[in-house]
């Protein structure tokens, strides 16, 4: 299963045919490789470094399967192993550069894909890693020219023209990117990460029915990424088109059974049809396997709402005041189920904390207002009527007008 990928970096991992440099790799190996099979070429590996202590590309090629597993300190050993037998292995230089960028060491990462430009200057990957380092430092104008030269020298070399255009659009550049993006799908029709990131630069600028197609055509190219399924969900669901995001987020829970969030944008979207039995069950799931999902607990504790069911509701509200006391949502939320069973002080209360966290929010100072005239406290709902309008809310004007002198 392939991932969308934003900024990147390239492990440069090289499979020889049917032999390494020297010590002639067995075809075994090079299948398990190709399969990703990583535990058992490493064993493979560590009898074949055995045999041979001074093969470089042996060294080289064990450290990018520990590269690819995230086992970085013993990568960089191998790597640095490769480069002391082979000091002009520029594939080494660039996956140690790799290696230590993830583990934030920029300094020593910058030296490595110097070093590997000088050996290797026509080296496509070394420009685009340099690059990567550069827009992780948000040294963005420095990236995009390393991405520039990364792409001239391998013009179909997608991975570049993605971090070109996430770099343009860190530099609030979109139009630039989307059009990076498609000079990819100009070179690579079928570059499934050009639609998939072109599709979060449309949506992004708010052109939602292009990043739809985006996601179509990506998703065309490559059924098996439950995050295209979601992405592509959350905009037919903002379309109108509630059932068709259920069965995107039915493709994405066959795909990450154990992803909380496929069964929380379900919910979303089967609220919206509605059908709050399943909304309550999703939501449930979502729990279940992320129990800090203050989102769910909210969505849930709205469809109990709706559902009749106050005590549940509440009880749901609470659960995620409790797990993110900062958060506006929930005591909104509550706020509204107390108004709605008349428990119109403990509304208030709710709605005066929401303000103590967010003073500017005038749907808050709206809704305060008319539950103090509910209960005849004139003077306090007329000032928070007062807010509302120098807040910019036309509303509160006729509210004002009407009810206070």
């Amino acid at each position: 299963m392939r991932t969308l990928f934003l900024l990147s970096v390239a492990f440069v991992f090289v499979v020889q045919g049917n032999t390494s440099a020297q010590t002639g790799m067995p075809a075994g190996i090079r299948e398990m490789l190709l399969k990703g099979q990583y535990k058992e070429a490493l064993g493979a590996f560590d009898e074949l470094i055995a045999a041979h202590p001074d093969d470089a590309k042996a060294y080289y090629t064990r450290g990018s399967i520990y590269s690819a597993t995230g086992e970085f300190e013993k990568a960089i050993s191998d790597y640095t192993k490769a480069i002391a037998l082979d000091p002009r292995l520029a594939e080494a230089y660039i996956n140690r550069g790799s290696a230590l960028s993830e583990q934030k060491k920029f300094d020593a990462a910058l030296s490595d894909y110097n070093k590997a430009i000088a050996i290797a200057p026509k080296m496509a990957e070394a420009y685009n890693n340099r690059g990567y380092l550069l827009s992780m430092q948000n040294k963005q104008e420095e990236a995009i020219r390393d991405f520039n030269k990364a792409i001239l020298l391998n013009p179909k070399y997608s991975r570049a023209y993605v971090n070109k255009a996430l770099s343009l659009s860190v530099l609030e550049n979109r139009k630039a990117a989307i059009d990076v993006l498609t000079e990819l799908l100009a070179e690579v029709p079928d570059a499934y990460e050009g639609y998939m990131n072109r599709a979060i630069q449309y949506e992004a600028s708010g052109e939602k029915k292009k990043a739809l197609e985006d996601y179509n055509k990506g998703i065309a190219l490559d059924a098996g990424d439950a995050q295209a399924y979601l992405s592509r969900s959350k905009l037919r669901d903002e379309a109108g088109d509630h059932a068709g995001a259920v069965d995107d987020c039915d493709m994405a829970a066959g795909l990450e059974p154990r992803n909380a969030e496929v069964y929380y944008l379900r919910a979303r979207a089967e609220y919206d049809l509605p059908d709050y039995d399943a909304v309550i069950e999703d939501c449930s799931r979502a729990i279940t396997l992320k129990p800090s999902h203050n989102e769910a607990y909210i969505l849930r504790a709205n469809a109990s709402d709706l559902k009749g069911d106050y005590i549940s509701a509440l009880k749901d509200y609470s659960k995620a005041i409790e797990l993110y006391p900062k958060e506006t949502a929930g005591y909104e939320q509550r706020a509204v189920a107390k108004a709605r069973q008349k428990d119109i002080v403990g509304a208030i209360s709710d709605l005066t904390r929401l303000l103590e966290l967010d003073p500017k929010n005038v749907k808050a100072l709206m809704m305060r207002g008319d539950l103090y005239l509910y209960e005849n406290k004139k003077e306090f709902a007329c000032e928070d009527f007062k807010r509302a309008e120098e807040l910019g809310n036309g509303a509160a004007i006729s509210k004002r007008l009407f009810n206070c002198k």
